[in-house]
């Protein structure tokens, strides 16, 4: 299965077009498709033809990245609860019968 997602090649010949036309040609295939997230990519082939390739964004693709980072989120806010609680339990289970809480104050009675 192809995950490049759609895309739309046109090819031009490398003696009849300038390198300022296609990038002309860019702008308008960008303003084409104004509601999408598109990546140009121009390139020389060994034949002498330039081919704009241009990729949409795949909503797909867009999504997934969405989810995995609200799962990483989600797993750093348990890890940091996780490291409360053992802090927690670890101070309880040293604790000892009548010891009080060290204060750094010595008060005389």
């Amino acid at each position: 299965m192809n995950n490049e997602g759609k895309c739309i090649e046109y090819y031009f010949d490398s003696k009849t077009f300038t390198k300022e036309q296609l990038l002309k040609n860019i702008e308008e295939a960008e303003l084409e498709f104004p509601n999408k997230k598109i990546e140009p990519k121009l390139y020389l082939n060994q034949w002498g033809v330039y081919i704009l390739k241009i990729n949409f964004k795949d909503k797909i693709e867009y999504i997934s990245n969405f989810k995995e980072k609200r799962k990483n989120k989600k797993i750093l806010l348990l890890t940091e609860r996780n490291k409360k609680v053992s802090e927690k339990r670890t101070a309880w289970i040293n604790r000892r019968y009548g010891q009080y809480k060290n204060t750094g104050e010595y008060r005389p009675l």
